[in-house]
């Protein structure tokens, strides 16, 4: 019991100071692109993370990390020039609705991450056009 209370403690230190590390990075070189240092180093973490769960942990953080993700597009396609285009706030609302869905559907008993509906195959109107 006293190892897993040091590495318990230990786990969240190095978090902690993982995260203050990362904010420095950014503050210190704010560059919003897909490669930047703290991008790739909280992924790296994060994967990390992702690979130590099973079973509903495993389905209950993709489907958490589905919902966030959606939202974080969401909320960036509000505050940038897509927002006075009505299409496109209505398809970033309907894909975070439908991520939601789909992400509460793989935490049910017999959910399957992936699975479109209860038919079996995907169902509904279709796709859509991408917005203008």
């Amino acid at each position: 019991m006293r190892e897993l209370t040091k590495s318990v403690t230990s786990f969240s230190w190095a978090i902690s100071l993982f995260g203050a590390q990362q904010l420095l990075n950014f503050v210190r070189r704010p560059v919003p692109v897909a490669d930047h240092l703290s991008t790739r180093q909280l992924g790296t973490v994060a994967e990390a993370g992702e690979e130590q769960l099973g079973g509903f942990f495993e389905r209950a953080f993709k489907a958490g990390d589905q919902v966030q993700r959606s939202a974080v597009d969401l909320a960036f396609g509000l505050v940038s020039t897509e927002v006075l285009d009505p299409n496109r706030i209505v398809a970033l609302s309907a894909d975070l609705l439908r991520k939601s869905t789909s992400a509460v559907r793989t935490l049910l008993p017999g959910g399957q991450p992936g699975d479109s509906s209860s038919c079996g195959q995907p169902c509904g109107w279709g796709p859509m056009p991408p917005a203008r």
